[in-house]
């Protein structure tokens, strides 16, 4: 008799659950986590890829005028090749 109560009670609480839960909030909620993993699987990828050499160039020259104090108008018309030992001497 009281396995019976207790097994209504529990019907009783998980029909109550049920009928609080926003279905529509849950399943918003899902899709969004799908696309934030999806966006976040996309940027990975992309940081996996190599840099080109013009970012590469760029990365650098900023970080030569950032740190070790190059002017900007020093790395006109200097290749990627001639600015890389400046790069690793600031390194």
């Amino acid at each position: 008799v009281q396995i019976d109560l207790d097994e209504e009670v529990a019907r009783q609480l998980e029909a109550e659950l049920n009928a609080n839960i926003m279905w529509n909030v849950v399943i918003e909620k899902v899709k969004r986590s799908e696309r934030l993993t999806y966006v976040i699987m996309k940027y990975q990828a992309l940081k996996r890829n190599p840099l080109t050499e013009a970012q590469a160039r760029r990365n650098m020259i900023v970080y030569l005028k950032n740190i070790a104090g190059y002017k900007m108008n020093y790395f006109k018309g200097i290749s990627c090749d001639e600015i890389r030992p400046l790069f690793k001497e600031a390194l």
